[in-house]
């Protein structure tokens, strides 16, 4: 089925989409929709070339997926998932030149350096900080 057809048929209605009074543009919370609106551009199910990131599960670092023109018919197999647990700058770096060198969706490259920069700046650790304590001022009365 072409990317076009399926578009039409889901656009208006799937089970991930999120649909409010005065809001123009639904969002939607399918796998592999980077910036998680309903469009054609970002959806996860209907191209035939998708990219995805998500956190790893256990909090250190992301997982990259991808659509393979391999398995097209076969959506169980299609999708090849790979973990990042790298620095920052290096798993930033490492989607950068997969999306150059693969000649994969260049139109997502931004959107996808955010989303990963934005799950590696949440699993940082906080820096410590001391709890303030207040002392209480002891005013003497005067006689």
């Amino acid at each position: 089925m072409s990317a076009d057809l399926c578009w039409q048929i889901i656009r208006n209605n799937h089970s991930h989409l999120f649909k409010k009074r005065n809001v123009k543009k639904p969002f939607s919370s399918e796998p592999n929709n980077l910036k998680n609106v309903n469009s054609p551009r970002y959806n996860g199910w209907c191209k035939k070339k998708v990219i995805g990131i998500e956190p790893a599960a256990d909090n250190k670092g992301i997982i990259l997926s991808h659509k393979t023109s391999k398995y097209q018919c076969k959506p169980a197999k299609n999708l090849v998932k790979t973990t990042i647990k790298a620095g920052p700058r290096r798993a930033l770096n490492s989607i950068r030149r997969f999306i150059r060198y693969n000649r994969y969706r260049k139109d997502l490259k931004m959107a996808a350096l955010r989303r990963a920069s934005a799950i590696l700046r949440s699993q940082r650790a906080q820096p410590f900080q001391k709890a303030r304590r207040r002392t209480r001022k002891v005013v003497k009365k005067a006689e």
